[in-house]
């Protein structure tokens, strides 16, 4: 055997000697620091982690999960009903934030940094399920669905959208009773399978309360959606406050984010917190279910 082959090997025996080294230093100062030491006193001492390195792990991890939260996927809670029956009252919906682009407002508390869109501007589509800030006071994150995009002129008539001219497509599904936890009451909506009209997305439910057909946002002559806005609408069409009534249209600076997935889903209106209620109101069915 080479010298070289000799020397080749002892370096990678030293190497694999060092790696184990270090593995075994990090299981026995993690072990010590939970379940306590075995060893002198004086040895757990200098392999005790200092307040110094603890925080500077601390301040890594919260780093790293406010980036990911910042530029990746964030998580949203649904506090309302305004999207019944697509999303219910604690769905935890899944958001891609690069799917639209970058602004002030996919950053915590919307620093006033730097104005409009940046990076991957991919164009918002009808019918997607989208995040965004309140226009009104920037303050709040709302989710509804698109439906007229800039340029667009939309119009209702007895509930039914039109985009353009054409109308959308509805087709009866069910009726069901839906109890409204923020509200305390029971009503009767209509559950219909609905495709938005010029649009590629999937069909989706639309929940509709028959008595409010002839409404003032049920029925309006056709709007044009100005540029760089957005025309939206929850999914329950007349418990819901969007761009026919006290929300408006939508800045796109304001967009956060696309939907794409229900990751978490608890009923009867508990929080998070309260982990001892979590087993019998989990929703184990809309776990990680598709948002269309």
């Amino acid at each position: 055997m080479s010298k070289q082959e000799n020397s080749n090997k002892k370096s990678e025996k030293k190497n694999e000697e060092k790696v184990s080294c270090q593995y075994q230093y990090i299981v026995k100062k993690y072990w010590n620091k939970f379940f306590g030491s075995t060893s002198s006193n004086e040895q757990t001492k200098k392999e005790e982690p200092t307040l110094k390195e603890d925080l500077r792990f601390i301040a890594i991890f919260i780093s790293i999960f406010a980036l990911f939260r910042f530029f990746v996927y964030d998580y949203y809670i649904i506090p309302s009903s305004s999207m019944v029956p697509s999303l219910l009252i604690g769905d935890m919906p899944l958001v891609e934030k690069w799917t639209y682009g970058y602004s002030r407002h996919s950053i915590w508390f919307s620093p006033n940094l730097f104005s409009g869109r940046k990076f991957f501007k991919h164009n918002v589509k009808r019918g997607e399920v989208i995040v965004f800030k309140e226009p009104e006071d920037g303050d709040k994150n709302i989710i509804k669905r698109v439906i007229g995009l800039p340029g667009d002129k939309v119009a209702v008539k007895q509930g039914i959208i039109h985009v353009n001219g054409v109308p959308a497509q509805l087709k009866f599904k069910k009726r069901f009773i839906y109890e409204d936890i923020n509200m305390r009451t029971f009503n009767e909506l209509v559950v219909y399978d609905e495709i938005l009209p010029l649009s590629s997305a999937p069909v989706h439910t639309v929940a509709y309360y028959e008595p409010a057909r002839n409404s003032a946002p049920n029925n309006f002559d056709e709007i044009e959606v100005p540029e760089g806005y957005y025309f939206v609408m929850g999914d329950n069409r007349d418990f819901s406050k969007d761009s026919r009534c006290g929300l408006g249209m939508v800045p796109e600076e304001n967009l956060m984010g696309r939907a794409v997935y229900t990751i978490y889903s608890i009923a009867n209106g508990v929080k998070l917190w309260e982990f001892w209620l979590w087993f019998q109101n989990i929703r184990y069915d809309r776990i990680m279910k598709k948002i269309i």
